[in-house]
């Protein structure tokens, strides 16, 4: 019986030969990081666990992104306590303040590869799965059980594998296919500590930008690990940004899956999670129409360059309606320098919009665009479950960039393909 890119990459990191579903492995970890909300609470059990010294600091890293810039004096004192640790464990890459969302900067900085078993301490972890490894989210003793040793037990995740065919219309993004898949998965439902492995000829046409959009939507799907074969397109990428070698697999001819969910990618149109559930799903025409406060463009779903090029190319030569917050956060540095360099961070801001640096932003309700009670907002992000982005009184509809950036010049909920050209909007 053939394997699945999943189980070749946990039976390598276990020393065996084959593996199946259900079984315990004790596995050699390629990768560890951790972040602000988990970082100081990791180090604290390395404490208590009597550790003194990392696996391989070349091979721990962590990221302050989730309450960044520091919003409080105590969260400060979090962020300087992290510092302090990893100068003791002598940690080769802390990515501070404004360096970006763990899940967009490991990748970028070449600690994410294919074939490769990582560790995350974070809730979406498996967006890291678009780089064709098996990225997988633990809490924080079993992260630093991780750093200490570079070991960590895992059960052998069954496999949903989704196959996508043909192309995507104009109008239509892969985060519509994310928000398609939730609808069909379920928030925490069918793939509760599945694997979802995403492959079909549909998939050689998407970015790395397109596809770290879906793998991270499946963590909210309750999938353990999401997964997409590695081709040329993941391949280009890993090796202009690696930090050290790889070697990809791909699933066999005959490997068992417990589902297989087709999708035809032309037949999608743009849709919607509308509050207060990630799986009440709408598309944007059924909901056209309805104010918003604010529109939010930004985080580990869609924060990328190619989100942020998308909004920009939609409010060009537009202004953000009159009691509209237009928030806008690019996912890292990397993406914000590159849309600067674009001119698309002009453009934004010409049209109205609120640059913050890089980070989570609004994403959890505690800074840089919070909701009040009452409020409307439409975001690119991943959760919509009440007081998810603040007051537990307000509403989230979640979308794709371009619908979010059309919303924002609108007032009003719309589809990005029922904007007229600027020109006609203007005669």
């Amino acid at each position: 019986m053939g394997m699945t890119i999943t189980e070749k990459i946990l039976a390598r990191a276990a020393g065996l030969a084959a593996v199946q579903p259900g079984q315990f492995l004790d596995c050699k970890v390629d990768q560890v990081a951790s972040m602000d909300l988990q970082g100081k609470l990791v180090f604290n059990t390395l404490g208590k666990l009597g550790s003194e010294q990392l696996f391989d600091p070349a091979r721990v890293a962590l990221t302050l992104d989730h309450q960044s810039p520091a919003q409080t004096v105590a969260i400060a004192d979090v962020h300087a306590a992290i510092r302090v640790a990893a100068k003791k464990f002598e940690v080769k890459n802390l990515f501070d303040v404004g360096s970006g969302i763990m899940h967009v900067v490991m990748p970028e900085r070449g600690l994410v590869l294919p074939g490769e078993l990582v560790i995350m301490n974070e809730s979406h972890t498996p967006t890291g799965g678009a780089m064709g490894a098996v990225v997988i989210g633990v809490g924080q003793t079993d992260a630093a059980v991780a750093a200490a040793l570079g070991e960590i037990w895992l059960v052998v995740p069954a496999t949903i594998r989704v196959n996508l065919r043909g192309a995507l219309r104009d109008g239509v993004t892969t985060k519509d296919v994310a928000l398609h898949l939730m609808k069909l998965l379920g928030y925490e439902r069918k793939a509760i500590y599945k694997t979802i492995e995403i492959g079909g000829p549909g998939v050689a046409a998407l970015s790395m930008d397109a596809r770290f959009t879906i793998t991270n939507y499946c963590s909210d799907m309750g999938a353990k690990s999401a997964i997409f074969e590695p081709d040329a397109v993941t391949l280009a990428y890993a090796n202009a940004r690696k930090q050290r070698e790889f070697t990809p697999v791909s699933s066999d001819a005959d490997a068992k899956y417990e589902e297989v969910i087709e999708v035809d990618l032309a037949a999608l149109e743009p849709l919607l999670a509308c509050p207060h559930a990630l799986d009440n799903i709408h598309s944007v025409a059924s909901q056209a129409g309805k104010a918003i406060n604010e529109a939010f463009i930004g985080t580990c779903t869609n924060g990328r360059f190619e989100d942020l090029e998308a909004a920009a190319r939609i409010v060009a030569g537009r202004q953000v309606a009159p009691g509209v917050r237009f928030v806008v956060v690019p996912a890292s540095r990397e993406v914000y320098q590159r849309a600067l360099a674009a001119g698309h961070v002009a453009t934004l801001a010409e049209a109205g919009a609120l640059i913050f640096p890089p980070g989570c932003g609004p994403c959890m309700g505690e800074h840089s665009g919070v909701l009040g009670a009452g409020e409307v907002a439409i975001s690119s992000g991943n959760r919509n479950m009440k007081g998810r982005m603040g007051s537990p009184d307000s509403f989230v509809y979640l979308g794709s960039p371009q619908t979010v950036a059309a919303s924002a010049v609108q007032g009003v909920i719309t589809d990005p393909r029922t904007l007229e050209p600027v020109e006609a909007a203007h005669a």
